[in-house]
């Protein structure tokens, strides 16, 4: 399976290459070094079976594609890919040429569905190619143009600079690979700090550099609305921190099309009936008030607010919900929605008589059934505009009747919640109700914890680990998704604080079960980390060591560079 480590070790000394070192000469390194090119997320078949090198210079290396039709997703990635092949500042283009050397000068894309141009990446899409590199050309061969892009980006990662700065490439590779999960998501929260549209695009690239397909795009929450709603243009401007911590709807399709290009879905998420309050400033009529000894408006903090989660006995808030759903359907293309239905406390409800009188005359004994009488009315609403649903697994557990076409995310772990079971468990009962599942629970990367191992935390997290269902059942976790809750996080450290952590998920979303061992793979993240930083991502230390004269505050870095950001720093 990973003949090529063996292979390429012949050559490993040549090198100049990335350098992790040890906490304390007491404490080696364990695993296996690995060679240069060495890629990430591990393909699912690698084999070499050569030790020569072949060099690359862009003066005349080209990338030729068999496509009939012109397709705007290839044309932007050609461009992009030959800035992250040949990076600014780092690559010498005035090399001369020399006889002595070999030269591999054509990446040669052939897509079996070469008379079309997809629009918009999609659950169902093909990610699979194959890729070979020979003295003659690389080739990389895929059914569609998803998996083109996804072979693409391997091929990069196969290039590296030796210890004279020339671009190499080893010889005679044959590289198989497909997704081992068709959804590799992650949750941006852009609520409790806003990130800007130019450091959300650069997020999105460094997804692709890891094959990860889906943005969840966590836009609002109790803190701030910052989505321009054409509609309730009030909700916005009450909603909102400040003017500039807004995303207008121009922003919005700019992010999309940015992630579209590079073949990642972006899904919306308004959740409700919880995390409100920003949106209830605008229509403090829909918001429950909260009572205690007989007097309304009544906080107890740690337990309620004066006035907190939507009231659902209001039937007036339903076509107000269904307006703003109907912009987040007309904007974004996905065919999901996320409606979040989270960390819906009940006291508040519990404390308002009103609610209560309503509930008698509903004969609803339980809150859950309050709950459920809101959630079913959501989830009809998003149905009959025209998507489906993805929710929390609250609304789940708390005994909702769900179409079973809707998606849940399972982020409940006694780790989290110690009164509460364990990821697995949730996992088994949601598929053995014929749900499909997206996973989250083991990957809240917004928690911190010092030293490097804290990756292997996540790395090591096996997602079938405990399943008890059957084959069709294990069908329904389609994947999973870390998350990023902003309370610590904006623009200014996000980069460090998604990678290389985020790495170690996108690898155990993307490549087989048996490429699990952190101790090798420790050192193929490294280069990854390094490819970051060539590549203008701040990506944090994953221990002791140095990349190169690239790194954030030197010469040759490009964390800044024009070709890998957008409009951000402005450059006179």
């Amino acid at each position: 399976m990973h003949k090529l480590s063996v292979i390429l070790g012949l050559v490993f000394l040549s090198f100049v290459k990335a350098k992790l070192f040890y906490i304390e000469v007491k404490y080696p390194l364990l695993g296996k070094e690995s060679p240069p090119g060495s890629p990430w997320p591990m393909p699912h078949f690698i084999n070499g079976t050569s030790d020569r090198v072949l060099f690359l210079r862009k003066k005349n290396f080209q990338i030729k594609i068999n496509l009939e039709v012109e397709c705007d997703i290839i044309t932007e990635n050609v461009k992009h890919y030959r800035n992250v092949i040949f990076p600014p500042k780092i690559y010498n283009p005035q090399r001369k040429r020399l006889r002595e050397l070999k030269y591999l000068n054509v990446l040669r894309i052939n897509i079996a569905q070469s008379d079309k141009c997809p629009g918009y990446p999609d659950s169902g899409m093909n990610e699979s190619y194959n890729l070979t590199v020979s003295s003659l050309e690389a080739v990389i061969n895929s059914e569609s143009v998803w998996g083109a892009l996804r072979g693409l980006e391997t091929f990069s990662q196969l290039t590296y600079f030796d210890n004279q700065q020339r671009l190499a490439i080893n010889d005679s590779t044959v590289l198989i690979d497909k997704p081992r999960f068709v959804y590799r998501g992650l949750l941006v929260d852009t609520a409790r700090h806003f990130i800007p549209v130019p450091i959300l695009k650069k997020q999105i690239d460094a997804m692709a550099y890891h094959k990860l397909n889906v943005l969840h795009w966590h836009i609002v929450d109790d803190q701030s609305f910052p989505f321009e709603l054409k509609k309730y243009p009030n909700v916005t401007e009450k909603g909102k921190y400040t003017d500039a911590h807004v995303y207008s709807q121009v922003d919005v399709k700019g992010i999309i099309e940015h992630a579209r290009l590079r073949g990642i879905r972006v899904i919306p998420e308004f959740d409700t009936p919880g995390h409100v309050e920003s949106f209830g400033r605008a229509f403090p009529e829909f918001i429950t008030v909260c009572w205690k000894d007989g007097k309304p408006y009544q906080p107890i903090f740690g337990v309620q607010g004066a006035a907190e989660i939507i009231n659902p006995t209001n039937e007036n808030v339903y076509p107000v919900l269904r307006d703003i759903l109907a912009e987040f359907r007309d904007l974004f293309p996905d065919e999901y929605i996320h409606l979040g239905n989270d960390e819906v406390y009940y006291e508040c409800w519990k404390s308002n008589p009103d609610i209560a009188n309503w509930m008698e005359k509903m004969n609803f004994s339980d809150y859950h059934h309050l709950q459920a009488y809101y959630s079913s009315k959501l989830l009809k609403i998003v149905q009959d505009l025209g998507k489906k649903s993805t929710v929390w697994q609250d609304v789940y557990d708390n005994g909702v009747d769900l179409q079973k076409g809707t998606q849940i995310q399972i982020w409940k772990d006694s780790s989290i919640l110690p009164d509460h079971g364990t990821w697995s468990d949730y996992l088994n009962k949601v598929t053995s109700d014929g749900y499909a599942a997206i996973l989250s629970s083991p990957w809240y990367i917004n928690f911190i914890s010092y030293g490097y191992q804290e990756w292997y935390k996540f790395y090591t997290v096996e997602p079938f680990a405990n399943f008890t269902g059957n084959e069709e059942q294990a069908k329904l976790l389609i994947g999973g998704e870390a998350a990023i809750w902003s309370e610590y996080v904006d623009g200014g450290n996000l980069d460090s604080r998604l990678w290389p952590r985020l790495s170690a998920i996108a690898e155990r979303l993307w490549s087989p079960a048996h490429v699990n061992d952190p101790e090798d793979a420790k050192f193929r993240l490294d280069e990854q980390r390094c490819r970051l930083l060539r590549r203008g991502i701040v990506a944090a230390p994953v221990l002791n060591g140095y990349c190169g004269n690239y790194e954030y505050g030197m010469a040759k870095s490009n964390i800044f560079d024009p070709v890998f950001n957008y409009g951000w720093p402005v450059v006179h």
